[in-house]
């Protein structure tokens, strides 16, 4: 094994048993301006690269011109300048892979676009004599957005909780894929609706680092670790291998692709994407809800302290960190160094994505979700905001600010809930009484931009239900909670039913704001917020999956599975 790789690492390992392909080569548009976009590529191995940017007209997009290109971009080998040449050619960008340091991901910062217009794009490699290793099997392309004086309608998409997988067999070690239609489904709608749709949210949960028990990272950790001499492991560059294995299969399906690969795609993880309920554990000391024993319950019996717990623990989170930035928040708006929180506009709205994980600590005095630096931050942002360049304000919270009935939220550490090992899951809701400054702190700076003209709305995922929720304050303040919650994610009919009877109906929050509940849904979904800045109005359009059945007197009649809208509710 090279000695750039940990001893624990999966980098060698065949064994792994993703029953799909992994990803190997793929490209993400990150973040868009009307003249530059951000565009992460994996180009799967080192090696010199060229991306080729053309133009992706309407004579490109003819079914016979499409069918050519693909053809003759397949020849191999091809040069770069020969590739050119099929293409109508408006840039080239080369660049290097030296080495798997950071998984063969890179990001390109490509400026001097055009506004509002449609560039395809392929992928050259100089290795085996020159080929194009992306954009020859299937056309790719991007439209950059129009210029922010046009204020025209525009859409943008919500998904989160990307959870495909299954166990089954016997012994419940056979790794299936279980329902992935609803990308099919997100990938044919913003096709439809290609020509305005701007944002993309890819609300949190992106992937599961313990989602299905043959594929659990965390259950890998708890086998592994040991002590070998004056050494603990598993060290982190082993670590570093677990997740990105983790983002390769999750993200390895074509509808996965088809979205990221055409859209401008704004990230933010959640717990998940670390570890299940990271932040909301106690881990100090055992105490009535000891997480230190229920994320490593092998500690003892491996002849670990407490204290090497926490250390892997730290070591897991800095793994995680730096793959997040590598698969996820690199392409996002750049920050500083430990900073996953950002902003961007979109005509005529302005967005804050909130990170309500990489500095949330259960245990902090106060603002344990967020942290006061990131709070702080968000607070001069809204207020230095104008309503009349900016009358929409999008906040993007993975977690909801208002789902669960109050009375079950602030039950964590009642028997029945610590056994079952919901206290964490209880704990990460906005609404627990832990987060009560916090959270008024947060809604405060939301109603307030409402009294100033300003139209706001949460974004969020994370629960497995999608909703919709209005709140009002007693001054004639209303904030939107649009919840879009799991593109995919595998649940019984009774835990659906448990999820539904958890949600609020209506009511008065701790603050003394009035809510109601205006739609409910718990199957598979994506949502899309049509936004018209020169209207001032805005509808959410949440899309499930439908069945319908075909006429009777059919032979064969059969219920055919759609993506249809099932709920559509006007916001202002």
């Amino acid at each position: 094994m090279s000695k750039a790789f940990g001893p624990d690492s999966l980098v060698f390992r065949s064994d792994r048993p993703w029953p799909n392909p992994r990803l190997r080569v793929g490209t993400i548009i990150g973040h868009a301006t009307p003249t530059s976009v951000r565009m992460w590529l994996r180009t799967g191995g080192p090696g010199r690269f060229t991306l080729l940017l053309y133009d992706c007209g309407e004579a490109v997009g003819s079914a016979e011109l499409r069918a050519s290109l693909r053809a003759r971009l397949g020849v191999v080998p091809i040069s770069a300048e020969e590739t050119g040449g099929v293409l109508r050619l408006s840039r080239s960008v080369a660049f290097e892979v030296r080495d798997y340091a950071t998984d063969t991901t890179h990001v390109l910062d490509i400026s001097e676009l055009d506004p509002d217009t449609r560039y395809g794009y392929a992928l050259h490699s100089e290795a085996d004599g020159g080929r194009v290793i992306l954009g020859h099997n299937r056309l790719r392309s991007f439209r950059t957005p129009p210029g922010e004086e046009e204020r025209r309608p525009f859409q943008i998409a919500l998904f989160s909780c990307h959870m495909p997988y299954r166990v089954s067999g016997l012994f419940r070690k056979r790794t299936e894929v279980g329902e992935v239609d609803t990308w099919d489904f997100l990938a044919a709608t913003l096709r439809r609706h290609e020509a305005d749709v701007d944002v993309v949210i890819a609300g949190g949960d992106q992937c599961y680092t313990d989602g299905v028990a043959t594929l659990d990272i965390w259950k890998l950790l708890n086998r592994s670790m040991r002590r070998e001499a004056d050494r603990l492991l598993p060290d982190e560059s082993s670590m570093r291998s677990w997740y990105r294995d983790i983002y390769r299969g999750y993200w390895g399906f074509e509808g996965v692709r088809r979205v990221f690969d055409s859209y401008p795609t704004y990230m933010i993880w959640d717990d998940h994407e670390i570890g299940d309920g990271w932040g909301s554990h106690y881990l100090a000391d055992g105490g009535p809800d000891d997480g230190l024993a229920r994320i490593l319950p092998d500690l003892a019996e491996r002849g670990l302290t407490r204290d090497d717990g926490r250390r892997l623990l730290r070591r897991m989170f800095r793994a995680g960190c730096q793959v997040y930035r590598e698969y996820q928040h690199g392409h996002n708006p750049p920050t500083a160094d430990g900073v996953w929180d950002y902003s961007f506009r979109r005509g005529g709205a302005a967005f804050y994505v909130l990170d309500g994980r990489g500095h949330r600590n259960i245990e902090r005095e106060d603002y344990r979700i967020l942290g006061e630096p990131q709070f702080r931050r968000f607070e001069a942002w809204a207020d230095a905001l104008d309503p009349e360049e900016t009358p929409f304000l999008f906040v993007v919270s993975a977690v909801p600010v208002l789902h669960a009935k109050t009375a079950l939220v602030d039950a964590d550490l009642r028997f029945p809930l610590r056994q079952a090992g919901l206290g964490d899951d209880l704990r990460d809701s906005w609404e627990h009484e832990l987060h009560d400054a916090e959270r008024g702190a947060l809604m405060h700076v939301l109603f307030r931009a409402a009294r100033r003209g300003f139209r706001p709305c949460i974004l969020s995922g994370d629960v497995h239900v999608s909703a919709v929720f209005s709140i009002d304050d007693d001054d004639g303040g209303r904030v939107w909670q649009l919840t879009s919650s799991a593109v995919t994610y595998h649940m019984s009919r009774a835990l659906g039913w448990v999820l539904r009877l958890g949600a609020a109906d209506d009511g008065t929050t701790e603050e003394g704001h009035k809510f109601r509940r205006l739609a409910l849904y718990t199957g598979t979904s994506y949502a899309l917020v049509e936004v018209d800045p020169g209207s001032g109005e805005a509808w959410f359009k949440l899309y499930g999956r439908q069945t319908i059945e075909e006429p009777a007197w059919e032979p064969g009649g059969q219920r055919v599975p759609l993506s249809h809208s099932v709920a559509k509710i006007r916001l202002f």
